[in-house]
């Protein structure tokens, strides 16, 4: 179980091992933070330790020590072959817009759970990894926590594979296989062809990968549930007794899961359970030094959840331990022990079975081998005497927002733009009729843009949705929207801020090449960021990042490039000997440089002569021109 300043650790768990390459990840997630989203290539590219505040704990604060061209190097390297799948509406406005944000417009994919009433709310991670020989390995991450900042008791399961020489798949891989080959079809919208080749590669090679067990376990089952041919009744069986840790609970779900045994759960939401059913129970909450009040992952949809909310804290971890004779199962992942979870969710659990006195309820209670088991966590918890009452208006402004939200995160959302002497002017317009009820307030605005001043009011026309932005500046385009819905009961308000995805039409052709260009201002910048682009050792990417730093504020720093195409030449001729495939990302940045005059400007003096023969060498070590 990960504390809740151990953010770091899940990166560590994303950085490839020694020898090996990220070459495409797919992931699964409830709630995601845009921000976030762009530390994943930093933990690929191993920029995590240099790049980001280590103790930070929110979407604003990291967003502010995030170094940009860190960001740049692994966006650009990693982000046409990373895929988000999210629950649509779940995406939180950042409070500041980062323009590498356009690199992953084509990697969020909103989705939505088949059963009625149910929510996409797995946390699942494929890495496939490719080796310096060719040699293909996997890593899969199974986790309690979403792609955010948020700061949580967590559960994170790390699953190493290589790869076999086979033809048929493992059948105890099948269900894990065909939970990823499923996520397309829950799209809003149909993904980009390279999304669905992703998709289709990963899920037809993870059947055919040899998964080593995490010791002491020894065996694993993968139990994806809500999904076509995993929803018939949950994978849990009711035990006599059992360890149950989950942040929410209903009490049908508790009693589904276990006769009694101890209950490890939020007071808050133990004291809206009948006490008859706790009654069997040892019933347990995080002591006070762990544990602070959670607004967030619930699978539902809370009130109060605009851009001024906190960050979820305490407990948010998933895990249900059953004692089987002298066996014991373990169940992690996605799963709270509620209804939804169990019959209208798509959630995603791994059970691991080993020994009782190894890994039972009593081992991971009380610990065992000298560690400190979750009891050292823990304090008993006693219901008020009064039970909690909801407060009727609260549930109607829940019901109001949670019926509106559904309706707009099923919508295709188009946004059309048109070049003008004054600028991008966008329109956007839902693809598909909807309908907003009347006591629903709905305003929109790029996320590009402050609220205060571009929010304007949804409107609808003949049946669908739209809103019609001014021109504004290049940067200012995006394909992430924010959308604010406000309403009222009584004397009570509530807002719901979240941003969907929208497919960018008419944009213009270069833009991938003029965002480069807007961060790589003058030429010493340029440099830099090529030797950073051809660097192996973490020393070196750190003296290039050093070295943007000092380049803001060098007199003459526009004119650099005299005497520095040498360490440069040097260091792409041995790229090309010993890694010649580093070379590429070179040879992009140099093609969207080109794209326009103002980029060719920004190429050191003489670079370009030096370039030419090494690229043209690298062009025959790959076959694609004659020698």
């Amino acid at each position: 179980m990960l504390a809740p300043d151990t953010r770091r650790v899940l990166l560590e768990a994303l950085r490839p091992p020694e020898g090996f390459r990220i070459d495409r990840a797919l992931a699964t997630t409830y709630t995601l933070d845009l921000m976030a989203l762009l530390t994943a290539p930093l933990a690929f590219s191993l920029f995590d330790g240099i790049a980001s505040k280590e103790d930070a704990t929110s979407g604003a604060e990291a967003s502010e020590h995030l170094n940009p061209f860190a960001l740049l190097k692994a966006v650009r390297d990693h982000a046409e072959r990373t895929t988000i799948f999210c629950q649509s509406t779940r995406i939180s406005a950042p409070p500041r817009y980062q323009r590498l944000l356009a690199y992953v417009e084509d990697s969020v994919v909103e989705v939505n759970a088949p059963s009625e009433g149910g929510v996409f709310h797995p946390k699942l991670w494929a890495l496939r990894l490719v080796g310096d020989a060719g040699e293909v390995a996997y890593r899969v991450l199974c986790l309690s926590r979403n792609l955010t900042f948020d700061s949580s008791w967590d559960t994170a399961l790390i699953l190493d594979g290589v790869l076999a020489d086979r033809e048929k798949s493992f059948s105890a891989n099948r269900p894990l296989a065909d939970f990823f080959r499923a996520l397309p079809s829950l799209a809003v919208r149909p993904p980009p062809r390279r999304v669905e080749d992703d998709v289709e590669l990963i899920s037809s090679e993870l059947g055919r990968v040899r998964f080593e067990l995490p010791p002491p376990f020894e065996a694993l089952q993968f139990h994806p549930m809500g999904l076509a041919g995993y929803n018939k009744r949950p994978p849990l069986e009711t035990a006599s007794r059992a360890l149950i840790v989950s942040p929410f609970v209903t009490a049908p779900a508790l009693a589904e899961l276990a006769e009694g045994g101890i209950l490890v759960s939020r007071m808050d939401e133990l004291a809206k359970l009948p006490r008859e059913s706790l009654a069997s129970f040892e019933v347990c909450v995080l002591h006070d030094g762990a544990e602070m009040l959670e607004l967030g992952d619930t699978g539902e949809v809370p009130a109060r959840d605009g851009e001024g909310s906190p960050p979820p804290t305490g407990l948010h971890a998933k895990l249900v331990v059953q004692d089987d004779g002298w066996n014991a199962h373990v169940w992690t992942g996605s799963a709270n022990a509620t209804s939804a979870a169990l019959h209208q969710n798509v959630e995603f659990l791994v059970k691991l079975t080993g020994k009782k006195s190894q890994v039972g309820i009593d081992a991971l209670l009380e610990g065992r081998q000298g560690e400190p088991g979750l009891r050292a966590l823990l304090a008993s918890w006693s219901p008020p005497e009064k039970p909690a009452e909801e407060d009727p208006a609260v549930t109607a402004l829940e019901e109001r927002l949670r019926v509106a939200r559904g309706q707009l995160g099923r919508v295709t959302w188009i946004a059309e733009v048109t070049e003008g002497p004054e600028g991008f002017a966008t329109r956007l317009r839902s693809k598909e009729p909807v309908e907003v009820p009347e006591n629903i307030t709905v305003n929109v605005w790029p996320i590009s843009l402050p609220r205060d001043t571009y929010a304007l009011p949804l409107e609808l026309r003949e049946g669908c949705a739209g809103v019609d932005f001014a021109a504004r500046s290049f940067e200012a385009l995006t394909g992430f929207f924010a959308l604010s819905l406000a309403t009222a009961v009584e004397d009570k308000t509530a807002e719901a801020v979240f941003v969907v995805t929208a497919v960018l039409q008419n944009a213009p052709a270069n833009r991938a090449a003029r965002i480069l260009q807007s961060m790589l201002d003058e030429p010493a910048k340029v440099l830099r960021f090529l030797r950073m682009l051809l660097a192996s050792d973490p020393m070196d990417i750190l003296e290039g990042l050093a070295g943007f730093d000092a380049t803001e504020s060098t007199p003459g720093a526009k004119d650099a490039g005299a005497g520095t195409e040498v360490p440069l030449l040097e260091a792409m001729v041995r790229t090309l000997d010993r890694a010649p495939v580093r070379l590429d990302a070179i040879h992009q940045v140099v093609q969207d440089l080109l794209s326009t005059d103002e980029g060719r400007k920004l190429l050191p003096e003489g670079f370009l002569a030096a370039w030419q023969p090494i690229w043209a060498a690298r062009q025959v070590l790959t076959g694609k021109v004659a020698a």
